[in-house]
């Protein structure tokens, strides 16, 4: 299996910082999260592609969404993760915490319940089912976890100073703020009544030696400078949602390769959001499948027609357990365009039309690494 590459989203040129809007689902622009998904991920790409390429494929899509609506995908993409220095955090698995000693969990506590994010070693060790026998390095508030064998990775100014103590240093890491979340105010004014009304906008901000990464399999090797083509101009063009206020700009650089060490077993964990095909739909329902769902929506654009609700969509989230080797895990795209034949009443200006005259796809691509069975490490 070919290994993963990492992409490093760095702040652009004119910016000390990186500064994203990432809309929560469902919630207002004062909401924003630290971090983008797959799915969203490969839409912004896709779009990005049919802006710099004439080409199209059979149903009007751009050319490169083609091979992946069509099964053989050149690549698999995670969604975007935090990143501290060159340190990838990755999701934490649907999986218990391995075994502890009582007095580690004991100094841990209710931090269990604030996790989110792990480093690659102490992910390996979720994933294998092995004994964390160190107390974790814990960051932004508990909920990064980092292992001490890691803590070389560190940017310098994380990393224990030679006048501070290990307590200062790991009360000084856990305060520490790889991403702060933070409301900006915001005033509109009506053009005919001329009133003003107040609202505030939600963004993520890294700290200046961190940021975010995305991990990409390539398939076809032919198909890595296209993806890095459309990554930098992805950077120039914006991220995410309030892009003319001055969000989402990056650049993007290739990071080092991610290699977790885990021996192959029957199940897979998920790095990207996934929707199985019917074929797949008994791994999912396997008693050794665990997973959490989340229900996707949202608008959509194009060129000349009103904005719509996409189709909502239910996907399994990453950190997914699944009983099944990663060959078996493909996924699918959706077309999430509204389709007003089905609904109850025609759209006033589509009548029983579709939403747009070419697919809007979301990705349920699966981005899979195969993890060891039960047991079967830690024995």
């Amino acid at each position: 299996m070919s290994a993963l590459i990492s992409y490093h989203l760095l702040p652009p040129n004119n910016a000390p910082t990186l500064s994203f809007h990432f809309g929560r689902q469902g919630i207002g622009l004062e909401e924003a999260s630290e971090t983008l998904a797959s799915d969203s991920l490969f839409a912004a790409l896709t779009a990005q592609a049919a802006v710099i390429s004439p080409q199209r494929g059979p149903h009007g899509e751009p050319a490169w969404a083609t091979p992946f609506d069509q099964g053989a995908p050149p690549l698999a993409l995670s969604s975007l993760f935090p990143r501290l220095g060159n340190l990838v955090l990755l999701p934490r698995p649907a999986l218990p915490i391995p075994n502890m000693s009582e007095a580690l969990r004991k100094e841990i506590g209710k931090g269990f319940k604030k996790l989110r994010y792990l480093s690659p070693a102490l992910f390996s060790a979720v994933c294998a089912g092995r004994e964390i026998s160190e107390p974790p390095l814990m960051t932004q508030s508990g909920k990064v976890w980092i292992s001490a064998a890691e803590a070389g990775y560190l940017p310098p100014n994380w990393q224990k100073q030679t006048t501070e103590t290990a307590e200062a240093w790991h009360e000084r890491l856990k305060a520490a703020t790889i991403w702060q979340i933070e409301s900006v105010p915001r005033v509109t004014v009506d053009r005919v009544s001329n009133t003003s009304a107040y609202y505030e906008v939600g963004r993520v901000i890294y700290a200046p030696d961190a940021g975010l990464a995305v991990l990409v399999r390539f398939n076809d090797p032919a198909a890595q400078p296209q993806f890095e083509q459309l990554l930098a101009f992805l950077g120039e063009s914006g991220l995410g949602g309030r892009r003319n206020s001055g969000y989402g700009a990056f650049r993007s650089e290739r990071g080092p390769e991610v290699a977790l060490g885990l021996p192959a077993g029957r199940r897979s964990i998920l790095l990207s959001r996934y929707v199985p095909r019917p074929e797949e739909l008994s791994v999912v329902q396997h008693a050794d499948s665990s997973y959490q769902l989340v229900d996707v929506q949202g608008w959509l654009y194009t060129v000349g027609m009103p904005a719509q609700r996409r189709q909502k969509l239910r996907m399994i989230a990453e950190g997914a357990v699944l009983a099944a080797p990663p060959e078996q895990l493909r996924g699918k795209l959706v077309d999430v365009r509204p389709d007003y034949s089905l609904s109850r009443d025609e759209h006033p200006t589509l009548k029983r039309g579709k939403g747009a005259p070419h697919p809007i796809y979301r990705s349920g691509l699966a981005l899979a690494l195969p993890i060891p069975d039960p047991g079967e490490a830690s024995a």
